[in-house]
């Protein structure tokens, strides 16, 4: 008897660009390829909650575009991006010098307390998100990360309450508190698991589909401070352990969302766009993984076969 190839999908991180995640999800369903297995981190731990609570795309969008428009959560983002950018035109000389004092502000703001806002800023607009407040609510198996500050470990939620579990995965370093448990300061993965490709397989993916969003670096060449080298460096670095982790990878999507302000939700329309173009392009790769792994099923059935007879 044949064995289902089980196909996951790994979300990775990316903050606004991220909603990408949503078109891709709007593709694969509209190509009989909806995931049945999904794993995520930070903005594609929200997407993919989502979706695992409610298995339907179109739903998960709509929850997704009041959540990214909630007043107290766009309230957090207003300091990462400048004044006069985006819709509202370029920065004239008074815009600018108030988005230098608003950075200088976040970074005297950092270093002396251990996050810009507190938890609720998340975790209000979360509960207002999910419908669910524990796994077993899920209709599909779902996995949210993070990463442990303490012992440098991924942590995996798979159960017990939903909230806890998202927040931790999405609480970017330095902007919203960790989350305490069990001894633990569990923070947004996206560092070493941005894209939880593993996290997939353990749940039972025969194949796993990552989708791999820029990360927040500027492509930038003038480094004209001492903190911009220190930041350059730590993305060469990612960059670096990102490429390790996409080899392992049966099929990568990619989304072209790079023009869009990582922290700039009226970007969302255009991101969830890019997300099904991306997916588009990557369905014939998508099916061709799933038709080898059926292949490679088969080879070892014919081998198993020949050395021990049989039908």
């Amino acid at each position: 008897m044949t064995k289902m190839i089980r196909h996951g999908l790994a979300l990775g991180s990316g903050g606004a660009r991220g909603l990408a995640h949503a078109g891709v999800l709007s593709v694969l369903h509209e190509e009989g390829l909806a995931p049945h297995i999904v794993a995520g981190t930070s903005m594609g731990a929200i997407v993919g909650g989502i979706y695992a609570e409610t298995a339907d795309p179109r739903t998960t969008w709509r929850r997704l575009a009041a959540f990214v428009q909630d007043p107290e959560f766009l309230d957090t983002w207003a300091p990462f991006i400048a004044k006069g950018s985006g819709e509202d035109g370029p920065q004239g000389p008074i815009q600018s010098l108030v988005s230098s004092l608003n950075r200088r502000f976040m970074q005297i703001r950092t270093v002396t307390r251990p996050a810009l806002v507190d938890a609720d800023k998340l975790r209000r607009p979360l509960e207002k998100l999910f419908t669910a407040r524990d796994f077993r609510e899920f209709v599909i198996p779902f996995a949210a990360v993070g990463i442990d500050l303490i012992g440098g470990e991924r942590v995996v939620f798979r159960e017990g309450s939903v909230i806890e579990a998202v927040y931790g995965s999405a609480a970017i370093p330095g902007v919203f508190p960790p989350l305490v448990k069990d001894g633990m300061l569990i923070v947004d993965g996206g560092a070493p698991f941005r894209v939880p490709l593993n996290t997939c397989r353990e749940m039972g993916a025969d194949i796993v589909i990552a989708v791999d969003i820029p990360g927040f670096e500027s492509s930038k060449h003038e480094y004209r401070t001492g903190l911009d080298i220190m930041f350059r460096c730590d993305a060469l670095a990612r960059e670096r352990l990102d490429a390790f982790v996409m080899a392992n990878a049966d099929v990568v999507i990619r989304p072209d969302v790079s023009d869009y302000h990582w922290a700039d939700f009226r970007c969302s329309d255009d991101c969830r766009l890019r997300g099904e173009e991306a997916a588009r392009r990557a369905v014939p790769e998508i099916r061709a993984a799933i038709a080898g792994a059926y292949e490679q099923q088969w080879g070892w059935r014919s081998r198993l076969r020949r050395v021990f007879g049989g039908a």
